[in-house]
């Protein structure tokens, strides 16, 4: 693990930098760190992005810092090099594959991150497979309804189809506008949405098609009142806004790390509280399918995996706690306030993320009347070499602005934003 002086040296800050660098939000100061430019501007060297090119969409896949990619690039040239060596003697000691050792010390650190047991973390490839995990997993019956929302991705909502598809329960989704006026509207759609048949609660904490952080601590504290077991999406929170599953007050969240957190493809996770776990089928059994005593590892042993992948979550992992959560979150928010605020004020822009700045951070989405998503999205590469993702043609334009983002670059958008703006709309 990085400690703070070697990052410092990394990064290629002075000492005097140090306070920028602490993990504890008790020693910000202000603003000091978030608009601090000369700071972001080392951090920014520390991604292997183009330099000609703004990259606007770790919503899908995010950028990984320089020392995620050596971390898992040494580790995958030592298993090549020296795999005669592996003992077979300790999967968790000798580390030459994953699948197989209970992950430990990755777990723990998740668990940090998230403010729960590692007991009740289990390592999974993507958000999708934790997911599935959940509906496979979950003891449902015919008739058993799946309460959910409009504003899914299709990763969150497909395993619940395919068991009303096969089993015969009932898959139901809530009607939520867009844009999201504000919290209580959200509360009061899905509470009154529950009915006596509803078993399964299921929603994003952070819709990927709006960027709208949905009050999920107070809905789950309806839900629990009822019985009702409560799934949360995390896959766009997980790097991007604080996250404490013991104040949430879930049954479970499933995450990724390849989008907010800047680890490699394939690496997740699912958390299940405790007194949940036991009751919850494992999906794939490997030889501790059965192991009541370590749940999370019940689930994380699946069969070969790559360990190479999970060195660089690991790296990942202790880059984002070196840098500091919350310095991570307030940069993140303190950006997408910055390109909200700038897009109010362009003619014929109508903005899909919620009115109310307290649901938003890093995730906007907007786009130019008369112009579809698909234009837009070229547009902005063609003519700035800046790449956003097209939402379709109702929708425009999502833009996430992460740490490796300047302001610069946010003025920059919005400068074509308003050019693209005063010209004859394209569908």
């Amino acid at each position: 693990m990085l400690n703070r002086r070697a990052i410092i040296k990394f990064i290629g800050l002075s000492g005097i930098s140090l306070s920028f660098l602490s993990s504890s939000a008790k020693s910000l100061t202000g603003n000091s760190v978030t608009t601090n430019k000369a700071f972001w501007h080392r951090v920014r060297r520390q991604f292997m992005l183009d330099h000609d090119s703004v990259f606007f969409n770790p919503g899908t896949v995010g950028a990984m810092p320089r020392v995620v990619v050596e971390r898992m690039s040494s580790h995958l040239s030592g298993l090549a090099t020296h795999v005669a060596r592996w003992a077979y003697k300790d999967d968790n000691k000798e580390q030459y594959i994953s699948g197989y050792n209970n992950l430990l010390p990755i777990r723990k650190k998740v668990a940090q991150l998230l403010n729960c047991t590692s007991s009740e973390i289990a390592m999974t490839d993507n958000v999708t497979n934790g997911m599935n995990y959940l509906a496979n997993g979950l003891e449902l019956n015919s008739g058993d309804e799946v309460l959910s929302t409009n504003q899914e991705h299709g990763g969150g909502r497909s395993c619940w189809l395919l068991l009303q598809k096969r089993r015969g329960i009932n898959y139901r989704e809530v009607e939520l506008p867009k844009p999201i006026n504000n919290k209580q509207q959200v509360i009061d759609l899905i509470v009154s949405s529950f009915s006596e048949k509803t078993r399964v609660l299921m929603l994003s904490h952070i819709i990927t098609g709006s960027g709208a952080i949905l009050p999920v601590k107070e809905i789950c504290a309806e839900a629990r009142k009822r019985g009702i077991v409560t799934i949360i999406d995390g896959a766009q929170a997980i790097g991007q806004i604080k996250i404490d599953l013991s104040e949430i007050g879930c049954d479970a969240y499933v995450g990724c790390f390849h989008k907010w957190i800047g680890a490699p493809c394939g690496t997740g996770f699912m958390f299940i509280r405790n007194e949940l776990m036991p009751k919850v089928w494992t999906t794939i059994a490997s030889g501790n399918w059965d192991n009541h005593t370590d749940e999370g590892f019940r689930f994380t042993q699946r069969g070969t995996g790559s360990f190479s992948i999970l060195m660089g979550l690991d790296a990942a992992l202790d880059y984002h706690f070196e840098l500091g959560p919350d310095v991570v979150y307030e940069r993140i928010k303190f950006l997408g306030e910055k390109l909200r605020d700038g897009l109010r004020n362009i003619p014929n822009v109508k903005i899909f993320s919620p009115e109310d700045e307290r649901m938003c951070s890093g995730i906007t989405v907007f786009t130019i009347n008369g112009w579809s998503g698909v234009k837009l999205q070229d547009a902005f590469w063609d003519r700035e070499r800046m790449r956003p993702r097209s939402m379709g043609p109702v929708y425009g334009l999502r833009q996430c602005t992460h740490i490796f983002i300047s302001e610069h670059e946010i003025d920059r958008s919005l400068a074509l934003t308003r050019q693209l703006a005063s010209e004859k709309p394209q569908v």
